[in-house]
């Protein structure tokens, strides 16, 4: 008898919704067998918002998979990251939704068949979550314009557009005047921005002046705040371009957006007027919010 795999289907994300959950299975199951024909295969299918974390953590507990993974886009991942955090239990990742940002920031193939034999062969990594509230992260938290873009996502346009539904979402911010005033709250200490988007990542990369590379920032320990302080027309068009090209990790570069940068283990966000923040591409609410890192708080399969 060979490895068992749990496997968390989102029934509604991108290839299930499109071609059935029938199919969906099978072919899944067909990835793992081709890369080893001993492996079995569960599944768990998703009936209603935050479902996943019930599955994965059910599954997890009862110790006979050799991991629980996460098929859908990153709001699967986020759920069941939830289920998965301080188990002890390997986390893989199936790109099948309509957007999949945080798999390519790992390098992890949207093929299926490639993302199956890694859970099989990858490298099981100790990393960190984030958590707001009783929301925990493994991608990133955004405040401000790019919450203000997935709150405002058509569903319908991004069911059959995908991470394009967010391009023309963005498009209509470029000439938003929206900005808000940002305190910061760390070790006693305050500091205070005027901003129109802030991002606090786990796993987020940065080009530009930091070089801050998502698979080191997701083992580090530390949350890395990056506050955007001025909106550049230019600076948001070559966003929208790095879109169409398929480039979904599109926080490489900063420099346009006259950043400042600070790591952290736990902070707080106040901002004026309130903004809405999202986790993983999920919009949550607005502003107050506190924020920590759990470093090494879970086990994710990813390319050694």
């Amino acid at each position: 008898m060979g490895r068992k795999i749990y496997v968390v289907l989102n029934g509604k994300a991108g290839k299930a919704g499109r071609f059935g959950l029938d199919n969906a299975q099978k072919t899944i199951r067909e990835a793992f067998q081709k890369a080893d024909p001993s492996v079995e295969v569960d599944f768990g299918i998703t009936q209603a918002p935050f479902h996943a974390p019930e599955l994965a953590r059910t599954a997890a507990e009862t110790g006979q998979y050799y991991a629980v993974c996460a098929a859908g886009g990153d709001g699967t991942v986020n759920e069941v990251t939830n289920g998965m955090v301080h188990t002890g239990v390997p986390m893989g990742v199936l790109p099948w939704g309509s957007g999949n940002v945080f798999a390519q920031e790992m390098s992890i193939s949207n093929n299926v068949e490639e993302a199956a034999r890694l859970v099989l062969e990858g490298k099981i990594r100790d990393v960190d979550t984030g958590q707001v509230g009783d929301r925990y992260y493994l991608w990133m938290l955004g405040i401000g314009v790019e919450a203000k873009i997935a709150y405002y996502v058509n569903p319908t346009i991004k069911k059959y557009l995908g991470v394009l539904a967010y391009v023309v979402a963005a498009a209509r911010q470029i000439f938003d005047p929206g900005y808000s005033l940002m305190r910061i709250t760390l070790d006693e200490q305050e500091m205070t921005f005027t901003t129109f988007n802030t991002i606090v990542g786990n796993a987020t990369s940065f080009d530009g002046f930091l070089g801050i590379k998502s698979s080191y920032s997701i083992k580090d320990g530390f949350l890395d705040v990056c506050i955007l302080q001025k909106k550049s027309v230019g600076g948001i068009l070559k966003l929208l371009i790095e879109f169409i090209k398929g480039r979904k990790d599109y926080y490489r570069f900063i420099d346009k957006f006259s950043a400042a940068h600070c790591r952290v283990k736990s902070l707080r966000i106040d901002t004026v007027p309130n903004a809405y923040y999202h986790v993983d591409g999920e919009v949550m609410g607005m502003t107050p919010v506190d924020i920590r890192v759990h470093a090494q708080s879970l086990k994710l399969i990813f390319p050694g």
